[in-house]
């Protein structure tokens, strides 16, 4: 599985994505296309070879002559819509635009119809979405990962006025991902973070792959580290593999109600809890209680512990490292009647030895069909395409 991870650590903007990608091999003539496909004149692209800090780095401009007014995002969706690009690239840019135009919505309570792009409505940004789409599209990852991703922080000037970094609408597309501050310039611009999140399958550290290329996009500002969005490509196995290092958060509950504990379980699985599970117990002074126990990736233990102090009663909680043995996993699509089921197949030394069809995915096709739940669930096991494994 191809896969290509972008690493943020120095933010990302829009210029920058598309350097990187052609730092790694994308054609500066498969980019220049698609964005003359859009039909505009004036405008002209070129890229050089510069320095950051240590690092050279590739970087991209897009030269537009007279071309500043701010564009309606329909005026944008009529553009796009009315090129030459390739379906594929209008398709991506599209939804980076789309990504853009819920939130400016959300942030100036408006309808996506009546927003107006200021910055990221210049031929500039819009060729630089563009520009990416289409270098994204040349390589063709079959996964994107995003790491976590640098903002500055202070205040920067906009067409609204000052307004705060990393700004709101940075933060309103970047929901669910990992953010951490890094400096004082701001370093996520909207138009970076509108590609990221219309991309990105996945927000994390490197997956593990057998390296092809890396790439270097330059930022436009000289800061006291080199300010680069690197990109790294490769090849993955489509079976995820575990780190077995963990830890045993548990605590004993006396004096809570058990109809509570369930949505302690639910809330220590969202802070990113590996489990959480309760245990009847004897306490001291004959009481009848609970265990409460969490695994947690090592070193990983903060917002869980955050968690179970803000809605147990516990005054405090054990914590000891515990190793853990797990199979290697992948999830494949099985058809029953219809409906998708994902499966999970667990491997050993490469052999698949295990597999068990997600829960949820069974309950809905069983209400779907009117078939039982144990019916599905041996169909799903029936259909399962030995190639697939």
């Amino acid at each position: 599985m191809k896969t290509l991870y972008l690493d943020c650590s120095s933010g990302a903007a829009g210029d920058m994505i598309v350097a990187a990608l052609i730092d790694a091999g994308v054609p500066l003539s498969t980019v220049a296309e698609s964005i003359e496909a859009l039909g505009i004149d004036g405008l002209a692209i070129r890229t050089s070879s510069t320095m950051k800090g240590a690092v050279r780095a590739t970087s991209f401009v897009v030269e537009a002559v007279g071309d500043r007014a701010p564009r309606t995002y329909a005026d944008i969706v009529a553009l796009l819509t009315g090129s030459r690009l390739p379906d594929a690239i209008r398709s991506r840019s599209l939804d980076a635009f789309a990504v853009l135009a819920r939130a400016e919505a959300r942030i100036h309570g408006t309808s996506v119809d009546d927003v107006h792009f200021h910055e990221v409505g210049g031929i500039d940004a819009i060729a630089d979405i563009v520009g990416a789409c289409a270098a994204l599209e040349h390589l063709g990852p079959d996964r994107i990962v995003v790491s976590p991703i640098a903002t500055g922080r202070g205040t920067t000037g906009s067409m609204h006025g000052t307004i705060p970094v990393p700004a709101p609408a940075v933060l309103e597309i970047l929901s669910g991902a990992e953010l951490f501050e890094r400096g004082t310039a701001e370093l996520v611009t909207p138009t970076g973070a509108a590609l990221l999140a219309s991309w990105a399958h996945s927000f994390g550290p490197m997956p593990r792959m057998k390296l092809e290329v890396v790439g270097y996009g330059a930022g436009t500002s000289d800061l006291s580290w080199p300010n680069v969005l690197r990109v790294i490509a490769g090849e993955q196995s489509d079976v995820e593999r575990y780190d077995v290092s963990t830890e045993l958060i548990e605590t004993n509950i006396d004096d809570m109600s058990p109809e509570l504990l369930p949505y302690v379980i639910e809330r220590s699985l969202e802070a990113g809890a590996l489990d959480a599970w309760a245990t009847p117990a004897h306490m001291k002074k004959g009481r009848i209680g609970t265990v409460l126990s969490v695994l947690i990736e090592r070193g990983a233990s903060q917002a869980v512990l955050d968690v179970l102090f803000r809605e147990t009663t516990t005054f405090g909680v054990r914590v000891s490292a515990v190793d853990r043995e797990v199979l290697d996993r992948k999830v494949v699509d099985v058809d029953v009647g219809g409906h998708t089921v994902r499966v999970k197949v667990g491997y050993r030394d490469g052999a698949a030895i295990t597999s068990s069809p997600e829960y949820e995915d069974v309950a809905r096709v069983a209400r779907a069909t009117g078939m039982a739940l144990r019916d599905v669930y041996r169909a799903t096991l029936e259909r399962i395409d030995p190639d697939l494994l």
